[in-house]
């Protein structure tokens, strides 16, 4: 991730590429710009497919499409952040560190450190997907209460429930997407790895367990795009932020496989800490 980082800063020059935002509980939250450059894309797509009457923009219609896509954001935004405010908390439970956390196109980067062990560091990475679960409970209250006032809401009732069932449904995505996709960095490669040394198993024997793993999971994640296989709760089609994440899967395994090769597996940021628990090559 830092090499992908580095070569954006090159590219880019001396442009900032991250914005912070806030600070609660002390947690800078830094917004990167290509997240922004993102939602500007999908909403001028979004726009541009709107109908047109006499040649000129339907602005009822125009107005509806910016405020849909603007609470769709913001939701992604507010659910991200909550998600990634769990692993912080986390941490914070067994006694690590938090740095910052990075809002960016592909979802969000808690840059925290457990210090508690194996076991620390399980329950730092189930932390942000448990976030969900009350997040469902809280949209699917809202959803209820829209149904029961959707005569005093009148026209607005269909885009509030819409909105509710968008968010319910994003949250069941990112808790299975995290908890059952096996890729660095998402959380599942944090929990097999952390599980890998409660077994007892070296760096190299994790390492290479989590390469398979992942080349499996993206070559699922590939036929699901192509329509080849149906995945419940994971339907990705041709957009070209799916490319985009599946790209980064592929380049994110590709440089496990290269410390694996170089037999450096044991600085791979998903591995450093085997080195703390004794763990020998084999």
């Amino acid at each position: 991730l830092g090499q992908f980082f580095a070569m954006a800063v090159e590219r880019f020059g001396g442009f900032p590429l991250e914005y912070q935002i806030c600070s609660p509980c002390g947690i800078p939250v830094y917004i990167h710009f290509f997240l922004i450059a993102f939602f500007v894309w999908e909403l001028s797509n979004e726009e541009g497919q709107a109908k047109r009457l006499n040649g000129l923009p339907d602005y009822h219609q125009t107005g509806l499409i910016g405020l849909t896509c603007f609470m769709s954001f913001l939701i992604l935004f507010l659910t991200v952040l909550l998600h990634e405010f769990g692993h912080c908390a986390g941490a914070k439970l067994v006694g690590g560190r938090v740095d910052r956390i990075l809002l960016w196109p592909l979802g969000g980067l808690a840059f925290c450190s457990s210090g508690g062990g194996a076991k620390g560091d399980l329950l730092v990475a189930l932390a942000g997907p448990l976030t969900h679960a009350p997040q469902y409970l809280v949209w699917l209250g809202f959803f209820q209460l829209f149904l029961r006032c959707q005569q005093q809401l009148g026209h607005w009732a269909e885009p509030l429930q819409g909105l509710c069932r968008s968010a319910m449904q994003l949250q069941i995505l990112l808790a299975v997407f995290n908890l059952l996709v096996p890729v660095y960095p998402l959380d599942c490669s944090q929990v097999i790895i952390a599980l890998c040394r409660l077994c007892g198993a070296s760096a190299r024997t994790a390492a290479i367990f989590m390469v398979v793993l992942s080349l499996v999971s993206i070559g699922i994640l590939v036929a699901s795009m192509v329509g080849m296989v149906h995945l419940p709760f994971l339907v990705l089609g041709h957009s070209a932020l799916n490319f985009m994440l599946v790209g980064w899967f592929a380049f994110q395994t590709y440089q496990l496989y290269n410390h694996i090769s170089a037999h450096t597996e044991s600085n791979h940021p998903l591995l450093r800490q085997c080195q703390d628990d004794g763990c020998r090559e084999v």
